[in-house]
């Protein structure tokens, strides 16, 4: 009989409200399910206020030992990997998992690694790379030191991550760049996974309000500007001066105050919605009770969850035409409409188009909750969990790949 596992999970989780937060619930909750998995213990970010811990059974352990911003974050996350001697460790991060200062988000990158090193398999789960990010698109457009440093930074975070047992990622593009970049680099294309909505009865989309939404973290790459625009650009229209916009999520770490800078500006717009963090539980009705789910992004930045979950709610994605989200439309089957980057016009003209056009707009909801549902979860669990049991023998470090 195979031996239980006690498995690792250094995540942000809930009910805290950092980003991933709901992935690492999921990753808990789906690893727990396991007949061959004993304790799932999840070294999480600390709390702030008194918020209760969520009640999540007998088999999994949430210790609280990391503070975001943090530079020592990693030791102490690998203080109590130490303490907990799991038998393998998942890591659920994004380049800025520990902070947007970059020393703590550096330090707290290299931990798997040294994780590795004591004899702890990890596998890291990349929800986004340093490649992906384009600075001249970004918050860093026109500051060539600064793009510089964030290059040289993203090259040493790279190695750190791809010193971990093995990585996957969610996109094929950074697949493919980290293998060709990284000699012996140990990386799988591993979609980000279908959590549990097969239950969930998915409304047609002309018996929805009519009703646009948006989630993220807001101010840098993904930004609300161009949306904006467009949906005052709709409203003009007297068929849609009841079109709505609800805006989920709170401002990147980055850009403090972002959000409430623009809620000041809209706050005699009864149609346009500041909703604030979106819970777990509320994910459902937020997704599955609009029409369109919009991306306002800028650069590539990592594969959105909210893509995923805007196809397993039946809702027509509208996301701009940059990389991300071209590779993973074309490896997870998801279709939506495609708007020209910074452009509002064309996204308004991509928005109307769906709106007015409700057959189309709904096979393409159609399909997408059908491709949603290609890779369950507990395949992404199942992945992991093989992965960590097979035997370490990588090299320590992933060398650069010679021409």
């Amino acid at each position: 009989m195979t031996k239980s596992k006690r498995i690792a999970l250094v995540s942000a989780f809930p009910p805290g409200k950092q980003s991933l937060n709901e992935y690492g619930l999921h990753l808990a909750k789906g690893l727990a399910t396991r007949p061959d998995v004993a304790e799932v213990i999840v070294i999480a970010d600390r709390l702030s206020g008194n918020l209760a811990e969520l009640d999540l059974g007998p088999r999994i352990r949430v210790e609280r030992v990391w503070t975001t911003n943090s530079a020592t974050a990693g030791f102490s996350i690998l203080r109590a990997l130490r303490r907990a001697a799991p038998d393998g460790a998942i890591w659920n991060l994004k380049t800025e998992s520990f902070g947007n200062r970059k020393l703590a988000s550096a330090f707290g990158m290299l931990a798997p690694a040294i994780a590795r090193a004591m004899g702890i398999p990890s596998g890291i789960i990349a929800h986004d790379i340093v490649a992906g990010i384009n600075p001249v698109a970004s918050q860093l457009g026109g500051q060539r030191l600064r793009s510089a440093l964030a290059r040289i930074r993203g090259e040493v975070v790279t190695r750190a991550m791809l010193g971990a047992s093995y990585m996957t990622v969610m996109a094929r593009g950074y697949r493919d760049h980290l293998n060709a970049r990284y000699r012996g680099a140990d990386v799988h294309l591993i979609p980000h996974g279908t959590f549990d909505t097969t239950a969930c009865r998915i409304i047609p989309l002309d018996q929805r309000p009519m009703r646009i939404v948006t989630m993220g973290k807001f101010g840098t790459h993904r930004r609300l500007e161009t949306l904006l625009e467009a949906f005052d650009q709709l409203r003009q229209d007297p068929r849609l001066s009841n079109l709505e916009l609800v805006i989920g999520g709170t401002d990147h770490p980055s850009a403090p105050g972002y959000l409430a800078s623009l809620a000041d500006a809209r706050k005699r717009d009864a149609g346009v919605v500041f909703a604030g963090y979106v819970a777990e539980d509320d994910i459902p009705a937020f997704f599955g009770e609009a029409r369109l789910s919009a991306f306002d992004h800028a650069a590539n930045a990592g594969i959105p969850g909210a893509l995923q979950r805007t196809a397993s709610y039946g809702t027509v994605p509208v996301f701009p035409r940059i990389g991300d989200f071209v590779d993973i439309c074309r490896d997870e089957g998801f279709a939506g409409c495609h708007y020209l980057p910074g452009d509002a016009h064309d996204m308004a003209q991509a928005m109307f188009e769906m709106l007015d056009n409700p057959d189309a707009a709904q096979a393409i909801a159609d399909s997408n909750h059908a491709a949603s549902l290609g890779m369950p979860f507990s395949d992404v669990i199942a992945f992991h969990l093989d992965k960590l049991a097979l035997p370490d023998r990588r090299p320590r470090h992933a060398a650069p790949a010679t021409a």
